[in-house]
Order: C-alpha cells, then sequence, then structure tokens
C-alpha cells in the first residue's frame, strides 16, 4: 500500500460496519471541519444554522473547476463544476462494490426525492468509476440509470486522468489482485458537491442518512452552494 492511502483513518461510525465493509472505505489524510465548526464565531443565529449541515468542509478549500472527464457513452467531456446557481454531486465508485456504492446512490436518490422540484432541478449527479477494466460503458450508464435517470456515468482509461481527477478531491482508491485471483478495491467513500465555481463545497461520509442529505442540499442551495 503506497504512502497516500496508508494514512486513510477510521471514523467513528465505521467501527459498527462489517469488517469486509471496512476494508473497502479510505478516508483522504485531509484536514475536515464538520459543519458545526466552520464558523469560529459570530451570532448565535449563524451558528445556528450552521448545525443543521450533517456534512463537512474541507479546509483549505478544493477547486476542481479544471477538472473534466469523459462520458461513459462517449458523448464528451463533463466538468466537475455544476451548472450556474446548481450543484453537482460527484461519487468515486465501482459497478462491483456490494454494499457502500449501492447504499450511498440509494440515499441520494431519496434525498434527490424529498427536494421540491424547483431545487431538484439544479443538483446533477457524476458517478466516476474507479475500476474502469472492468466496468465497461454501457452497465455503467445502465447501473446510475437505476438510481439517478439523468446522472453522468463518468469512465477513462487513462489511469493518470483518473488518478488526478480523484487527486483533486482528496479522494483514494486502490485497485489490487488477491493470492486467489480476485480483484480487490478500496475507495474513499465520501459524497461530495461542488458549486457552480468548481469548489468542493460540503462532503458527506458513507452513512448519511437520505433525509439529512436532502436537508443539507436544500440549506446549500439556498445559500448559493456556500456553507454560511
Amino acid at each position: 500500500m503506497n504512502s497516500s492511502l496508508s494514512m486513510a483513518v477510521r471514523r467513528p461510525w465505521q467501527a459498527s460496519l462489517p469488517r469486509a465493509v471496512r476494508t473497502a472505505l479510505l478516508v483522504a489524510p485531509l484536514l475536515v471541519l464538520g459543519a458545526a465548526a466552520v464558523s469560529c464565531g459570530g451570532d448565535d443565529e449563524a451558528s445556528d444554522a450552521v448545525d443543521t449541515y450533517s456534512g463537512y468542509v474541507v479546509d483549505p478549500p478544493l477547486d476542481v473547476a479544471d477538472v473534466t472527464l469523459p462520458r461513459a457513452d462517449g458523448s464528451g467531456d463533463v466538468s466537475m463544476a455544476a451548472p450556474e446557481g446548481g450543484l453537482r454531486l460527484v461519487y468515486f465508485g465501482y459497478l462491483s462494490c456490494p454494499d457502500v456504492c449501492p447504499t450511498t446512490l440509494s440515499d441520494v436518490k431519496r434525498a434527490m426525492a424529498e427536494l421540491p422540484p424547483q431545487n431538484r432541478n439544479r443538483v446533477e449527479v457524476a458517478l466516476v468509476t474507479v475500476d474502469p477494466a472492468r466496468d465497461d460503458s454501457g452497465r455503467l450508464n445502465d447501473y446510475l440509470g437505476n438510481f439517478v435517470e439523468d446522472g453522468d456515468a463518468m469512465r477513462t482509461d487513462d489511469p493518470e486522468e483518473l488518478q488526478n481527477a480523484a487527486s483533486a478531491f482528496g479522494a483514494n482508491y486502490q485497485v489490487t489482485t488477491n493470492d486467489d485471483g480476485e480483484v480487490e478495491v478500496a475507495h474513499t467513500a465520501e459524497l461530495y458537491a461542488v458549486d457552480d465555481s468548481g469548489t468542493v463545497v460540503m462532503a458527506w461520509p458513507f452513512g448519511t442518512s437520505h433525509e439529512s442529505l436532502a436537508r443539507d442540499l436544500d440549506s446549500l442551495l439556498m445559500t448559493e452552494g456556500t456553507p454560511t
């Protein structure tokens, strides 16, 4: 395991997960601030607003405006920056993931369904495969379509392009083959929200409920993507 992956640490919520699941999760070695700690002063009203967030922000902020990846269907590249006035949810996962990826995407689907239509239309979802050798384009599009009808499935065969994109988000992944010839994938399980300037404004760890995710998205959209 390389040095960046060996720095992964376990969060308290991981302690309750089965061992098989825990070993598939990586946490990026970044300084993160819980949403309740974003503001270190100010009035009580501002502090109360911050406390409503279930996600966290990264310090310093991550700029992914220059990151683009190809759509799996070959229809062109997608910028990680959201459309004007909206948010893009970005997740790094893979099709053979037994539980973490489908659980997260299911929570995204349920959260989107809870948003009022005017806000739902301002959120786009992107799934980036970290296992392109096994995730072919057709299956990747069909898989994401089970959760998000108009989502962007992204896939690249260029290892450097994929690594650069993941690193821009502070995400890690590792694809290895064990002694029995079985492919094993470990990946950061965070879900990221990017605003229209290309800034990662919030991230949610695996296990965040769809209700909490929906509340955060509503709040972010009301504040134009910037936690207050």
